[in-house]
């Protein structure tokens, strides 16, 4: 008997035991879906987060103060390291800001909304991935004549003055007490993000000078320093070497109080983390693979006990172990590898509707089908190696007299 005869007889004795059969591939459909599901959400949300990076700026860095050190107010930037930093090394640099946040409300209506009010240089739109839909973005006489300009984002402008061009218009609010009125000079745009989610009370960000800031919190020196390096300088170096010249400034060379943050380093980090979190959850999803293989096991002993008689007469009319070990073997592979591309089917299905839902693209590879629907048949014939062994070792005569 040849392997394609084996095979149809396998399926023969599929199709006549379809109950059973559905019965035994239900623990590998559910593994393989379950772990194409989450392998595939789990690359599709890697790849989001990456492309957001990107799309907000691969070349981004901020240096800031060591929280972990023991600092004063003397190791904060001001106005003359920022000078200091442009002359040395802008030519390296896209832009380069300082960057103070204050946090307020705004009350339309019987609404109330936050505002998050950033004081900015006139080049941060370089830093943060922003585009300007009408007006423009701060300017350097904004910046050096301390205006109460803003930019704000076009959902703000959309709630607060609908069909009337915001610019030239005044918004007004509240921070920490005070009334601030900021002249509308630019609206913006930034990428729709799924880390950018947030819930509770509707939230609009705008930016002004930061000098400006300065001269409402009377702050006029930084822990942090934001920048853009140039596309086709070393990033890291490019770091690393202005940290070194704050350093030599403030007179603490090597002493690591300030800490560097890039859109790399970030973007490895939490790849390291969704990519550690899916292997896990995968692992715990196979469970129900090896539950899968356990039942095959199950099923196919039994197929022997049924089918003692029948191995009997295939022996007494000429069949060797070896063509009773294949024809089980192949039944059992045959009944996984259904279990299995079933699996990858209804897995598939499975993660672009969960994608559409949480808004992340699944990304279903061919090397993951492969590997899946492999895994799939290695189970059929690890826990189909036993039965079938079984049956290929039967002795004719015991088991002609089986009833």
């Amino acid at each position: 008997m040849n392997i394609l005869e084996s095979i149809k007889m396998a399926i023969i004795s599929v199709r006549g035991n379809k109950l059973r059969t559905l019965l035994t591939m239900l623990g590998i459909i559910i593994g393989i879906s379950s772990v194409i599901t989450l392998v595939a959400l789990g690359k599709g949300s890697q790849n989001s987060m990456t492309k957001e990076f990107k799309d907000g700026g691969a070349n981004k860095a901020v240096i800031y103060l060591n929280e972990d050190e023991v600092t004063s107010e003397e190791m904060n930037m001001d106005h003359s390291d920022l000078k200091a930093i442009k002359r040395i090394y802008g030519s390296k640099l896209e832009a380069i800001s300082f960057s103070q946040g204050l946090a307020g409300s705004l009350t339309l209506g019987r609404k109330t909304y936050h505002i998050n009010l950033s004081g900015v240089a006139s080049d941060y739109n370089k830093i943060e991935n922003m585009t300007i839909k009408k007006g423009r973005f701060l300017v350097p006489s904004d910046i050096s004549s301390q205006r109460y300009s803003a930019v704000i984002e076009s959902k703000m402008a959309e709630k607060f003055f609908k069909d009337i061009n915001p610019l030239g218009k005044r918004i007004t609010f509240d921070v920490d007490g005070q009334t601030l009125s900021y002249v509308v000079v630019g609206v913006f745009e930034k990428p729709k993000s799924f880390m950018s989610m947030s819930g509770g009370k509707e939230t609009f960000n705008l930016y002004a000078p930061y000098t400006n800031l300065e001269q409402i919190t009377g702050e006029t020196t930084y822990g942090a320093i934001e920048m853009n390096v140039k596309s086709g300088e070393n990033v890291k170096e490019t770091v690393k070497s202005v940290v070194n010249l704050v350093e030599r400034r403030h007179d603490i060379v090597g002493k690591k109080k300030y800490m560097i943050s890039t859109s790399e380093g970030m973007m490895k980090m939490v790849n390291n983390i969704t990519g550690k979190m899916t292997a896990f959850v995968s692992a715990i999803a196979a469970i129900s693979l090896l539950v899968g293989g356990i039942g095959i096991m199950n099923i196919m002993m039994v197929s022997v006990t049924e089918r003692t008689r029948e191995i009997g007469i295939r022996k007494a009319i000429g069949a060797n172990k070896k063509v009773v070990l294949v024809q089980f073997l192949v039944e059992s592979v045959i009944v996984s590898g259904m279990g299995g591309l079933i699996g990858i089917t209804l897995g598939s299905g499975l993660a672009y509707t969960i994608g559409k839902f949480i808004k992340i693209t699944p990304s279903i590879t061919l090397s993951v089908i492969a590997m899946a629907f492999a895994f799939s048949s290695a189970i059929g014939i690890f826990f189909g190696l036993y039965p079938a062994n079984k049956a290929a070792n039967l002795n004719i005569i015991d088991a002609l007299r089986y009833e």
